[in-house]
């Protein structure tokens, strides 16, 4: 389907789409900011309602999500603290235990890719960073698959 409105992204065209592009994109309120959120999208594949409302519930439920992620990037701080440590010695009044530091990490955007690969829906990419404003070439990025 090469047109579709849906409640949530509203009317959505992919008429002229080879490769992967921007299909949609906001700013999303969340926690005081506001994330850049891109939905991308392959003209290889066809608009389903169904792979749609999961993002959309996806982002309607992003404060577990958040939470997920943020525990998992905790987890692979403990394993490689390299990103932590270069931050800790780059910049100012960096937190040093892990908790705090993810804890501080803010969220700058969020990528909504819709798969053409067969079973699958479609991934999220969330990209963490901390301070922002001060560092601008460095981030982490959770990995998400969106329920159905």
């Amino acid at each position: 389907m090469k047109h579709l409105k849906h409640a949530y992204f509203g009317e959505l065209n992919t008429e002229g789409l080879d490769d992967y592009d921007v299909l949609w994109e906001e700013e999303i309120p969340y926690k005081n900011n506001a994330i850049r959120t891109t939905f991308w999208f392959c003209g290889e594949d066809d608009l389903s309602s169904e792979r749609l409302n999961s993002f959309e519930n996806f982002l309607k439920g992003f404060d577990k999500i958040d939470e997920k992620s943020r525990n998992a990037l905790k987890n692979y701080l403990e394993e490689d603290a390299e990103y932590l440590n270069f931050h800790v010695e780059e910049l100012e009044n960096i937190p040093k235990n892990i908790d705090d530091f993810v804890a501080e990490m803010q969220i700058k955007s969020i990528g909504l890719w819709y798969s053409i690969y067969e079973g699958s829906i479609g991934e999220v990419i969330i990209d963490y960073m901390i301070r922002p404003e001060a560092v601008s070439y460095t981030h982490l990025r959770a990995h998400e698959t969106p329920e159905h």
